[in-house]
């Protein structure tokens, strides 16, 4: 294997591929490195007992016209095998069936049905939706956000509409302080929900998320939803598959333990100590570079002068020193980062393909009483496609079960951790039963568990942290990390910089990272 490339990508997570690609096809010569053995980080899938379970993340939107998903699908010329799906999810609360309708009127309508509010109601949903399309028109024309200096202020303010002043107001208050200020407050079903619905897109509850970002996360339902054939790790598999005709390369086994920034002195000799990208600007880069070590014995060092990490900044500070303000960041952002608790369940049913045909997929569960040892109050489900015949055979459905953990540091592999799974466990099988007529557990053929204590082992990730940044930690906008990190030589994708959480935010972090990268060259 060539240790020189123009670019090293650390992780395969959706963010990473996505820069990875935007490079390769710019004409760099682009390596990406994965700690395990299969891609996509917190959006994979993986193989046991003969069926294939989701390791994380089950929820696909982003396709609409202008959004980062078909932008990525167009710009590299992919395709994804994916199904859409009808209904979005239904909300198990406190014996009621809540229908996530994807069509805006029926959700509003569903909405008032279920919590009442009137025209209050009403207008808090028109607002939504409205601040919900105008961040994600934003979201893809400042790509310099968040600011770092003038220039940055002024590349954006070329792209300004008037509109973009709303989209501020809204990151200045809270969920909550909207609610009281329409009196939508009083109603502790409506708070519980709303909740339970941020925790899953937004990291935090109605009074500590900015109502900008919960917007988008409120109404992703409300967008087309799909599921991937065979797995979410196809995802990943598809863009690798592009990455290769590129002339880019995927590596597994290769668990970074080092990261060093060599400079002209070390006399470090490049085969292209010069390139040119896909629109003939030409880049140096013999003067510095990054060396990095990884813990696999055949192939354990690589250089490139420009490094993209799809690490969570706790993992990438801790790899290396030349990070000062990223580490200094990074620690002031340790409070209230969430783990998770997650299940894959194989089971056999006995109703008949047609019963299956237009049942929802996504359910989210609110349980009695929040499950023990710091997990959340809502399980969130999602059920195999009915029409994947690569996870569901012979009368055979996957269950994917994940809740929030507090304080995941806390999960240790002591005496008491295997109590503690299946009790955990078996209070998510009970709630499976009550509220799905064809669940029961003695038609389970297996089942598997994970505790942050797993997903620090699966992914790297520092004590089995998942989901990103709360957004609670960005009531000022521009508090959030860049994905441009103080070197202008080391990109940053992932869930926790800028813009945040789920498939289509990474994806589109990872794309304008680049570009920020070749506009600044140019300037």
């Amino acid at each position: 294997m060539e240790k020189e490339w123009d670019v090293i990508v650390l992780g395969s997570g959706l963010g990473g591929l996505s820069a990875a690609l935007s490079f390769a096809k710019k004409g760099k010569r682009v390596l990406v490195l994965e700690k395990g053995i299969s891609p996509g980080g917190s959006a994979s899938s993986f193989l046991k007992k003969g069926f294939v379970f989701e390791s994380g993340a089950t929820t696909l939107v982003g396709f609409e016209k202008g959004y980062p998903m078909d932008r990525l699908t167009k710009e590299f010329e992919i395709q994804f095998p994916i199904l859409p799906i009808k209904r979005s999810m239904i909300v198990h609360l406190n014996g009621k069936t809540i229908e996530r309708y994807k069509d805006r009127e029926l959700w509003t309508r569903e909405a008032l049905r279920v919590f009442g509010g009137g025209i209050r109601m009403v207008f808090f949903w028109k607002i939504c939706f409205f601040i919900a399309d105008k961040l994600w028109d934003l979201s893809g024309r400042y790509k310099f956000f968040p600011f770092r200096n003038l220039r940055d202020v002024w590349q954006s303010f070329k792209n300004f509409r008037p509109f973009d002043i709303l989209v501020f107001c809204f990151s200045l208050v809270s969920v909550r302080f909207v609610q009281k200020i329409l009196f939508l407050h009083q109603n502790e079903e409506w708070n519980q929900f709303l909740d339970e619905q941020l925790l899953i897109t937004n990291q935090t509850i109605a009074k500590e998320s900015p109502f900008a970002m919960a917007a988008a996360g409120l109404t992703y339902p409300n967008l087309q939803n799909y599921i991937v054939v065979g797995g979410m790790v196809e995802l990943s598999n598809v863009l690798i598959t592009r990455l290769r005709e590129f002339g880019g390369e995927f590596l597994t086994k290769q668990e970074v333990s080092k990261i060093t920034k060599k400079d002209h002195t070390n006399k470090v000799e490049f085969t292209n100590s010069q390139s040119i990208d896909g629109n003939g600007y030409q880049l140096s880069v013999g003067s510095s570079h990054w060396e990095v070590t990884s813990k696999n014995r055949d192939n354990s060092v690589f250089i490139a002068p420009i490094l993209v990490s799809n690490l969570p900044i706790w993992n990438l500070v801790e790899l290396t020193d030349a990070l000062p303000q990223l580490q200094t960041k990074a620690k002031s952002m340790e409070v209230g980062i969430w783990g998770a608790f997650t299940m894959g369940i194989a089971i056999e049913v006995e109703m008949d393909q047609s019963t299956w045909k237009d049942g929802c997929l996504h359910h989210q569960i609110h349980l009695e009483q929040a499950l023990p040892y710091g997990c959340g109050h809502s399980v969130f489900v999602s059920l195999s496609h009915p029409e994947d015949l690569i996870r569901t055979k012979n009368q055979t459905r996957i269950l994917s079960i994940s809740t929030h953990i507090a304080n995941p540091e806390t999960w240790k592999r002591d005496t008491s951790y295997p109590k503690r799974k299946k009790e955990i466990e078996s209070i998510i099988i009970s709630a499976l039963e009550k509220n799905f007529p064809w669940f029961f557990r003695e038609k389970i053929v297996f089942t598997h568990s994970a505790t942050p204590v797993t997903w620090r082992t699966w992914t790297g990730r520092k004590w089995g942290r998942v989901g990103g940044v709360p957004s609670s930690y960005f009531f000022n906008p521009f508090r959030m990390v860049s994905n441009r990190s103080e070197d202008p030589n080391l990109l940053l994708t992932g869930d926790t910089v800028y813009p945040g959480q789920g498939i289509p935010a990474v994806v589109l972090g990872g794309l304008h990272a680049v570009e920020q990268f070749y506009m600044r060259k140019r300037g």
